[in-house]
């Protein structure tokens, strides 16, 4: 398990949208728990922004400030005319929302194969322990 969530984990990263600071891709984590129903596998992100570029958001009127940072480092807009393109794109995401980018969605979908060869590999192993081979 850990190794198929550590493979979805790098998918994630390789494809998640790039904002001004890279926080969002660097928050991406995974980790595999053992529970009474079986073992887990989570791959998700402490940043709440990870939310928003998986689902997208309905329309809402951001901060300016806030996309400045975003504006100069993604658009390679010069500081002077920052604010203004920033306040821009305010005004459309307060008219349309964000589109829904799905990086974990799309790292998923790109790893399945390998997840489910990982699990049967597994299974195989397991199988050849309990019939008292050697794994």
């Amino acid at each position: 398990m850990t190794q198929a969530t550590l493979l979805v984990e790098r998918e994630v990263k390789e494809g998640i949208p790039r904002g001004a600071t890279g926080l969002t891709a660097a928050s991406v984590s995974s980790d595999a728990f053992s529970t009474p129903a079986g073992v887990l596998g989570v791959v998700g992100s402490s940043q709440a922004s990870a939310s928003f570029v998986e689902l997208g958001t309905k329309p809402h009127m951001p901060p300016v400030a806030a996309l400045v940072p975003w504006v100069r480092a993604v658009l390679g807009v010069e500081a002077k005319r920052a604010p203004s393109v920033a306040f821009l794109i305010a005004r459309k995401i307060a008219r349309k929302g964000t589109t829904a980018q799905r990086p974990f969605a799309l790292a998923l979908a790109r790893t399945e194969g390998q997840v489910l060869r990982l699990f049967e590999g597994a299974a195989g192993r397991i199988a050849a322990h309990l019939a008292g081979g050697t794994a």
